[in-house]
């Protein structure tokens, strides 16, 4: 195998992961668990089918930016292969 079939294969196995992060991002979800301060007095919280709105968007937005690195390097591999033989070529 040459070097833009590795970068390729590598492309694909990064678009993969990256599909598999964006779907743990859309189902993540973060349960409503109210703790008091010290004075007693619990925080105010946005609920969403029992789950904390606020908590469950903080989690779903970390899974997002690992799905997003994936997705870019993945880009740049297959952009990488695509590039290579033009410039081989090119050079000639």
């Amino acid at each position: 195998m040459n070097l833009e079939t590795y970068l390729s294969v590598g492309s694909a196995v990064a678009a993969f992961i990256s599909a598999v992060l964006w779907v743990v991002a859309a189902r993540a979800s973060e349960p409503h668990d109210p703790k008091p301060d010290k004075d007693g007095w619990f925080p105010a919280s946005i609920l969403v089918e029992g789950d904390d709105f606020i908590e469950t968007v903080k989690k779903q937005g970390e899974w997002n930016r690992w799905a997003a690195y994936a997705a870019a390097f993945a880009a740049a591999l297959q952009g990488t292969s695509i590039l290579i033989p033009v410039l081989i070529e090119w050079a000639k």
